[in-house]
């Protein structure tokens, strides 16, 4: 009998064919090829084994005592060819490796973070990477697998879905607002001191919320993260314009004027068109518009400064 690499494994495949079959043109069928080609296959196989697989009548095959102990053989083989098959495809399904989420400060640290506690529980075998800052990672130089903002890219092979929206309203602490007067018209404002962002360095310009409520806002306390402004306010440094989910997480802060200044911002949901598909990406994703539906109520405030339902 010859070595392993003597012969040819499609020729196995044939030959279990011709087994179950009983013939050489019921296997011919069965593998789309024609019965001469079947018979060159099997005529192969014996060759490289040394030994006579069947016993031949008319156009009928019968195994020969050799025959049955190379089936038995052979169909352990096809077995555990089936096994390491399913083995593969198990493996890369696997929900295995890390996932970058690129979102903004505010947003990731706010109501991301928080929730990706259970993200993990769901997927031990999955690590989270939440980059939170002002400026967007470029997904087509893969900084970031997914990324969560309010900017909606134009170009570049990106899948871009609208995940959610968000309301911005204006804040105060109950201690500035003791000093300086509770605004009850839009006109008040110009009395009021703001904590806002420094202009120039605004690197998306989606956050410029202030101007859609007063033209002029008088401001001494300007700085680049929403979170800081968000402390700041707090501390009584001035009103703030700030996403409601920030300002519930928390507490510290009152809302003035909900009917008058009551901004609504979409959240847009960015992956790279090769990585759509990629599991642990997958995974990722629907987990995000899982609590994005699940949490809108905590993403959006109703006129009164109430959860919407």
């Amino acid at each position: 009998m010859g070595l392993l690499t003597d012969f040819d494994w499609t020729d196995l495949h044939t030959f279990l064919e011709v087994a179950r079959g009983g013939s050489a043109a019921r296997a011919a069928e069965a593998l789309h090829v024609d019965a001469t080609t079947v018979r060159r296959r099997i005529a192969s196989l014996e060759d490289a084994i040394g030994l006579t697989l069947f016993v031949r009548s008319g156009r009928s095959a019968q195994l020969s005592g050799d025959g049955d102990r190379i089936f038995a053989i052979v169909s352990r083989m096809e077995e555990l060819s089936k096994a390491i098959s399913r083995d593969a495809t198990d493996a890369s399904r696997d929900l295995v490796g890390v996932v970058r989420v690129s979102t903004m400060e505010g947003f990731g640290s706010y109501f991301l973070a928080p929730r990706l506690s259970e993200f993990i529980r769901r997927h031990p075998r999955l690590s989270i990477q939440l980059v939170a800052s002002q400026t967007i990672l470029n997904l087509s130089e893969r900084e970031a697998d997914i990324s969560l903002n309010m900017v909606r890219p134009q170009r570049g092979r990106l899948i871009v879905r609208r995940a959610g929206h968000f309301s911005v309203g204006l804040y105060g602490s109950p201690g500035y607002l003791e000093h300086a007067g509770v605004p009850s018209v839009l006109a008040d404002l110009r009395s009021h001191e703001f904590v806002t962002y420094v202009e120039e360095l605004i690197s998306v310009p989606h956050v410029r919320w202030l101007p859609d409520v007063i033209a002029e806002p008088r401001s001494r306390f300007a700085c680049t993260s929403l979170v800081a402004q968000y402390e700041a306010a707090i501390e009584g440094a001035g009103l703030a314009m700030l996403p409601t989910f920030m300002a519930r997480r928390r507490g510290g802060l009152v809302r003035v004027m909900p009917s008058e200044v009551n901004l609504v911002r979409d959240w847009w949901l960015v992956v790279h068109a090769d990585l759509q598909n990629v599991p642990r990406i997958r995974a990722a994703i629907t987990f995000i518009n899982e609590i994005m539906r699940r949490d809108q109520a905590i993403l959006m405030s109703d006129p009164a400064g109430q959860p919407s339902e």
